[in-house]
């Protein structure tokens, strides 16, 4: 565990009850439909399936926020939804989970994105993905909605202990509004941490920026194939994009943090062995961290803590999150 001792991590980890993150984000609504095999259609060589049930989760910067409020801590979510029947299944979610969404404005010119997979298998065994359909629209934001997120972030992010941008590249973040968002988080004195999946550098200036290794790859322009080219690109990126700090994830293998003065502290992943499902782990691996951050741990003790909660959601199925019963759990057995 390097040289920090369990309780080192729980005493931060035991104050995420009383901290308030904003998230702004891309807002998924990940259905799930599950169903069991009956036969072959007669129409073409597919697979007729039963509907059993199906269920909404909340997907992209709302499964980042439900993995920080799982993690005990109050959420204020912000973002853009349509106005159909799927935000109404994402805003049930969120209320269950009891997500602050004054900050999530309707837009009715373009749908809820909606990610649909179909499960199929019986209860004895595990369900498979069969097929995945999605509805996303990802053209830039209105000036009024940029407006309306813009205006709710300054009135709230004095009342929130850190800021989550979660972007998906649906539209929220974009030439015109991203700039101002991140500034809008370091005027209020904020930490600030970006998980950007096709653009970020959009982001200059954040606290810390969270890419996988494919990310960095494409942000870097070649392919990072050993750690030392992953340190050799991670020193350069974290100068280029002006961040403070910047964290390449790097699944089964770790993850590597880049800080001032050139440092460089890679951590071996936590428990990959059992590796069930990476769904959303990214996610869970920003969300940790931001919360970490924001309990006044020191960023080498908050990617520790954020690699722990890796280490749990990879052996859930599907989108899954970590609670601090869990992650204290997880740092304990570990701690030897």
């Amino acid at each position: 565990m390097g040289n920090y001792q369990a309780e080192e991590l729980v005493k931060y980890i035991e104050k995420f009850g009383e901290k308030r993150i904003m998230v702004l984000g891309d807002l998924i609504a990940d259905k799930f439909i599950i169903a069991d095999p009956e036969r072959l259609s007669r129409e073409a060589p597919v697979l007729i399936l039963k509907h059993q049930q199906e269920k909404t989760l909340p997907g992209g910067g709302a499964n980042a926020a439900a993995n920080i409020a799982s993690l005990g801590a109050e959420v204020d979510l912000l973002g853009v939804v349509g106005d159909d029947l799927a935000a109404e299944a994402l805003k049930e979610e969120l209320d269950q989970r009891q997500i602050i969404t004054a900050g999530i404005f309707k837009d009715a010119s373009r749908p809820t994105a909606e990610k649909t997979r179909i499960l199929a298998g019986g209860d004895q065994i595990v369900r498979q993905q069969v097929v995945r359909v999605d509805k996303v629209k990802s053209f830039d934001i209105s000036s009024s909605l940029r407006d309306k997120l813009l205006s709710y972030l300054k009135e709230n992010v004095a009342q929130s202990d850190a800021v989550l941008f979660s972007d998906y590249g649906n539209g929220i973040f974009n030439q015109n509004t991203t700039t101002d968002f991140v500034q809008t988080a370091a005027a209020a004195d904020k930490n600030s941490a970006v998980d950007s999946r096709y653009q970020l550098g959009q982001f200059r200036g954040a606290v810390i920026a969270t890419p996988n290794l494919e990310e960095a790859s494409a942000i870097y322009g070649e392919e990072l194939r050993s750690q030392a080219e992953v340190e050799k690109a991670g020193l350069e990126m974290r100068k280029e994009l002006e961040l403070q700090y910047l964290l390449i994830t790097q699944g089964g293998d770790g993850m590597t943090l880049f800080a001032p003065g050139d440092s460089i502290d890679h951590i071996p992943a936590a428990n990959f062995t059992e590796v069930f499902d990476v769904t959303g782990a990214g996610d869970t691996v920003v969300g940790t961290l931001i919360l970490a951050l924001a309990a006044g741990a020191p960023v080498e003790i908050a990617i520790r803590i954020a690699n722990y909660a890796a280490g749990i959601v990879v052996r859930k199925s599907g989108v899954a999150s970590v609670t601090v019963a869990e992650l204290i759990r997880e740092v304990n057995k570990n701690d030897s």
